[in-house]
């Protein structure tokens, strides 16, 4: 019988998550502080538009991730937690 592999895919996961969450809350940031490099001003302005627009979406984007990043941070701790209470049980047992 095979013995039960855990890996910490779900700490991963919400570390991932939180690293994708700051891209997304800097992406504004970044567009202003790259204003004027595209060269022409007509490059510049259709850049800085498109940032902008994509503010609700990015918002919506980073609200969604976060919520998730939440359920895994859960599942993370119950998952935890069982094993935590397993390992007592078979400790009593010995």
């Amino acid at each position: 019988m095979a013995d039960l592999i855990v890996r910490d895919d779900l700490v991963t996961l919400s570390n991932d998550l939180g690293y994708l969450i700051g891209q997304f809350e800097g992406a504004l940031d970044t567009q202003n502080e790259d204003k004027g490099l595209w060269g022409q001003k007509n490059a510049n302005l259709s850049m800085g538009d498109f940032a902008a627009n994509w503010t609700i979406h990015r918002n919506d984007m980073v609200k969604t991730m976060k919520s998730f990043q939440q359920v895994v941070d859960k599942a993370s701790q119950t998952w935890a937690q069982g094993d935590q209470q397993l390992a007592q049980s078979l400790d009593k047992k010995s």
